[in-house]
């Protein structure tokens, strides 16, 4: 049903109030929000594919429910005479925001006569839409004058002087509660192939097709397993080549498993296990532990970044080098995945160690980067790159063990070329020739791993590398229905670095595609959630259900909304937890602090904010001690301290225990400006020359989430008891089927669902704001690099596909990401 009431007063669904929903959501969850006829505390369920509305509690047992609301009318007359009215009418669907216009003016005379009390007001603002005044809309103008004051003139409004007058700005549009999203190209359907047949042509031309270097492009859900799988048992069955002659190499263990097990349903076992598949890694550190055993024994493996620190820390390789020891945590992972990239581009030390930097990421990377690969070297250690590197070098040093695979391996077939490295395809190279029976397989459209040295100009300089090489694209989309096909495909036309295709679309139906535009990052989690409950009620496996997230950012109201609704999910830590980030910490720690000024943990954290230092600890503990008072009141009282210090310590107090008894919302807005902890990390990212906003997003992630709770006590517990279920996450493991996939982009590669929900498209997310900046600078690889990502996004979709566009992020306007106007309308 899409009416209730909030107080005893009205509310309506319809489009004209559906901006009301976060805050009627907000009173349903704290059972505000009631049924007019039985007084159920009722649930507001707002999803993406179908309207909002009211829902019963399952045990309730209303009239409503038992005749739809057609007969049973007797609730009615509990209501005012204007009310029922309203609500009659609603019922017949004779009304829209006339309901809110009609209570408001028949509760006027009663409101005149009641002396005003602040709560109605405020419930009246809660139920009816309001305008940038703070007026209700419902409300009728009493403005008559239709003048306009400039400087001391009075103009006339409607009257315009010269024909160059400036027409008066549009009023904002409405949000977008959800619409379908219709591609701005549409593609065709494969009508002449028959559902039972195993290849269609192109698939069937790419396994017959097995001597000498062959280019596969092989577009989102063309195929591509089961032509690797076709081509491999062909040539072991009509070509007579033996299994441990051919390399398969693939960009993740579970694809090797996959190729791995439909071989062996195709081919008698003893054949299926000679076969030498594996990713690259796999296979290369074989080969090294085969004839360098003592150099790559697997116990000094570095398989972490944190490993490599403590390396670099306890071996004593960074004395001397103050600039490097100062560095934190994060800013060391960064230059060390920098480290990476160079090595996987297979740039050495002394190739980088004179190139200008780009940034101070990349100048801390030059001075790090020697010490590092000193200090393995000095400890006998070595990470994942040097497994590439290592390979490379000892196939090329080494003639006459580079001949004997040359002779052994006959036919190479390589997954995924298009996310294939410099260090990694010069191997291959070495390994293939000198038949070059190299067949490669890829999607230039879908290389995203630019971030670790993968580059699409290697599937785009194929033939230029080898010039005999045939070509065979594989245009037909056997996952996706047929709308997403075109969304993807609108999209990535606007790249210029690619292979032009056609494409294809196996399915007839069209699927669902949805734009909807939330409140924020949180009614986007929100109406998420409530979509994939829908999706269940409706059949849908929770397995076949996933979000897909640019930025770690996107992740945390999402996964909190799940845990809340008690739906299970899989999802993969990448990052430490958000409520154990420093900032999120300092603000945490100030609320408890107001609703217990003598919460001595709580203090002791937030000392640095307040700029005193850790020594003074040990004072104010005496002096509460001494005093017998919460130690939060000694602050102002420390003689040692300048006056002007005093003076903000003291304001820190006052602002405290005024926050106590505020909305969270409020008194965290208190604490950021009146409490100037805002200012200190601003300071703070200034002088550790971090040009990130991080701080500033982690902080309006804070308080988007206070707007969700009524009081300081239900926000702290709220956050403990998240707290503990992220610890929860880590370990949890769900059946597949039975949970709900949140992952990035970037590891949503490769992967397929039914039901898929992109969130936050909006500049500075998707694109991201790195891209942005690089785009300032003329750089336009970075862009195109965005644009594949979306393309792998919204092609890992098969029957639906959900884009949010929240108009509000981190407590910033914002605006629908470019890609938006490129693939659809």
């Amino acid at each position: 049903m899409n009416y209730a009431l909030l107080d005893n007063k009205p509310i309506l669904l319809l489009p004209e109030t559906y901006n009301r929903i976060p805050f009627w959501r907000m009173a349903a969850r704290q059972d505000q929000v009631r049924c007019p006829a039985c007084a159920s505390a009722l649930r507001l369920i707002a999803g993406i594919s179908f309207e909002p509305y009211f829902a019963h509690p399952e045990e309730a047992d209303c009239p409503i429910l038992q005749n739809d609301g057609a007969d049973s009318t007797a609730w009615l007359q509990t209501l005012d005479e204007t009310a029922a009215t309203a609500f009659q009418a609603a019922i017949r669907k004779e009304t829209s925001i006339d309901l809110g216009q009609a209570y408001i003016a028949g509760q006027s005379t009663q409101d005149a006569s009641n002396s005003g009390s602040q709560a109605g007001t405020d419930n009246a603002e809660l139920a009816f839409p309001t305008d940038q005044a703070g007026m209700s809309q419902a409300a009728p103008s009493t403005e008559d004058d239709d003048s306009v004051m400039i400087g001391s003139f009075r103009m006339p409004k409607k009257r315009t002087i010269g024909s160059n007058a400036a027409p008066s700005p549009p009023p904002p549009k409405p949000p977008i509660f959800r619409k379908r999203f219709t591609p701005k190209k549409s593609i065709q359907h494969l009508l002449e192939q028959k559902r039972d047949e195993p290849l269609h042509p192109g698939q069937q031309l790419a396994v017959d097709t097995t001597d000498g270097p062959l280019l596969i492009l092989a577009g989102a859900g063309s195929g591509k397993t089961r032509v690797m799988t076709a081509r491999t048992a062909y040539l072991i069955r009509e070509c007579g080549v033996e299994p441990k002659q051919i390399l398969v190499v693939t960009f993740t263990t579970k694809a090797a498993d996959e190729i791995r097990q439909r071989i062996a349903r195709q081919l008698p076992p003893h054949q299926a296990r000679e076969l030498i598949a594996g990713t690259f890694h796999s296979i290369f550190y074989r080969m090294l532990m085969h004839h360098q055993p003592d150099r790559w024994d697997q116990q000094r493996l570095l398989k972490k970044d944190w490993q490599k620190w403590r390396l670099l820390r306890e071996t004593g390789a960074l004395l001397g080098h103050d600039d490097l020891i100062a560095l934190k945590e994060n800013d060391m992972q960064e230059a060390l995945g920098i480290v990476s990239r160079w090595k996987n581009e297979y740039l050495l030390p002394h190739d980088v160690a004179y190139r200008e930097a780009d940034s101070a990421a990349e100048k801390r990377a030059q001075a790090l980067y020697p010490i590092y690969e000193a200090t393995k070297r000095k400890h006998n250690w070595f990470d994942f790159d040097d497994m590439l590197l290592g390979c490379y070098e000892m196939l090329r040093e080494d003639k006459q063990l580079l001949q004997r695979y040359q002779n052994r391996i006959t036919h190479v077939m390589i997954d995924e070329f298009q996310d294939i490295n410099r260090i990694q395809y010069e191997t291959v190279k070495l390994l293939a020739a000198p038949q070059n029976n190299l067949c490669v397989i890829g999607d230039d459209d879908q290389s995203i791993y630019g971030f670790r040295g993968s580059d699409p100009q290697y599937i785009l300089g194929f033939t230029n590398d080898f010039p005999q090489a045939k070509s065979i694209t594989l245009e037909v989309n056997y996952r996706s229905h047929a709308s997403i096909v075109s969304l993807g495909y609108s999209l990535i036309g606007h790249n210029r670095a690619r292979w032009a295709k056609e494409c294809l679309s196996f399915h007839s139906e069209e699927g669902d595609t949805y734009l909807f535009e939330p409140e924020d990052e949180e009614e986007q989690a929100s109406r998420i959630v409530d979509e994939i409950l829908h999706r269940r009620e409706q059949g849908a496996i929770l397995g076949e259900c996933a979000v897909l997230y640019r930025t770690n950012e996107s992740a945390r109201p999402i996964l909190e909304r799940l845990s809340e609704a008690g739906i299970a999910f899989h999802y993969t830590q990448e990052e430490d937890s958000f409520y154990q980030r420093q900032t999120v910490r300092w603000t945490l720690h100030y609320l408890r602090l107001a609703l217990n000024p003598d919460d001595t943990d709580a203090l002791k954290e937030i000392l640095p904010t307040l700029y005193i230092s850790a020594e003074m600890w040990n004072v104010l503990r005496s002096q509460a001690i001494l005093e017998d008072i919460p130690i939060l009141h000694v602050l102002p009282q420390l003689t040692q301290l300048k006056p002007y210090q005093r003076k903000h310590l003291q304001a820190v107090t006052e602002i405290l225990a005024a926050a106590k008894d505020c909305p969270p919302a409020q008194a965290l807005e208190l604490i950021y400006e009146d409490g100037k902890l805002r200012d200190y990390l601003k300071k703070r990212a200034r002088d550790r020359e971090d040009g990130r906003e991080r701080w500033s997003d982690e902080l309006q992630q804070i308080l988007a989430a206070a707007k969700r709770h009524s009081t300081v006590s239900d926000f702290l517990a709220y956050i403990q008891q998240m707290a503990q279920k992220e610890k929860e996450w880590r370990t949890q493991r769900p059946l597949p089927e039975e949970a709900v996939h949140v992952l990035s982009i970037h590891r949503a590669k490769g992967l397929e669902y039914d039901h898929v929900f992109l969130p936050d498209l909006v500049e500075g997310a998707l694109p991201h704001e790195y891209t942005l900046d690089e785009l300032r600078k003329g750089v336009n690889a970075a862009l195109e690099e965005e644009r594949r990502l979306l393309y792998v996004a919204i092609t890992r979709a098969r029957h639906s596909l959900s884009i949010g566009i929240p108009r509000e992020r981190f407590g910033r306007k914002t605006r629908a990401s470019r890609f938006i106007a490129e693939m659809g309308r």
